[in-house]
């Protein structure tokens, strides 16, 4: 068992080498020196990027030369990631429209949106996706609200669902990750399923 095999290199400070299923490149080989385990999760040197990080541990597996991963068989497969708005809409337009979207597309943004009985766009829209390079502050000068401030967002991809917090992202790829989570979680065909 891999927690077996943590505690071990832990006591005898000895690296492992694994499959990670987490973090930015899922399924990929490390190599690990464990410092600690606790509540399910592991702080370990990950020798790849000189970087001390925590790994959840039910997502590893001890890598052993000549045997497939077994737990690569259990998970469901990736995600296909785009690296344009543009790219990531129109590959899933088709599954958007199954799931009883409608789509709507404009440079940098793309927003999921229910229709009325009627057949008539509801503005606001269930799930949006979009990309705001810069944010500020609003300071009211006693007469009117200015704008202040501006910065550069580290985060600027932005993820919205009706009554579900908002999320950002510093990378592409993980908001293309949430954004499919919430149309799917929230689409109309399935609510309808479901009622």
């Amino acid at each position: 068992m891999i927690l077996d095999d943590l505690l071990k290199a832990i006591e005898d400070g000895e690296p492992l080498r694994v499959r990670y299923f987490g973090g930015s490149s899922p399924g990929s080989e490390r190599e690990l020196q464990p410092l600690s385990v606790k509540d399910g999760k592991v702080r370990a040197l990950c020798t790849l990027s000189g970087e001390t990080k925590t790994f959840v541990v039910e997502k590893m597996e001890l890598v052993i030369e000549g045997v497939a991963s077994a737990l690569a068989a259990t998970l469901p497969p990736p995600v296909s990631l785009y690296p344009t708005v543009d790219e990531f809409a129109a590959n899933h337009s088709a599954s958007f429209q199954e799931q009883g979207w409608v789509i709507v597309h404009e440079g940098q943004s793309l927003s999921l949106h229910r229709t009325l009985k009627n057949g008539k766009l509801i503005q606001n829209p269930d799930v949006a996706l979009q990309f705001e390079a810069v944010t500020h502050d609003l300071v009211f000068d006693g007469e009117q609200v200015l704008e202040a401030n501006h910065r550069d967002r580290s985060r600027p991809w932005i993820v919205r669902a009706k009554n579900q917090n908002t999320k950002t992202f510093g990378d592409f790829g993980k908001a293309q990750v949430a954004f499919l989570e919430f149309a799917k979680a929230l689409a109309p065909k399935a609510v309808e399923q479901n009622a």
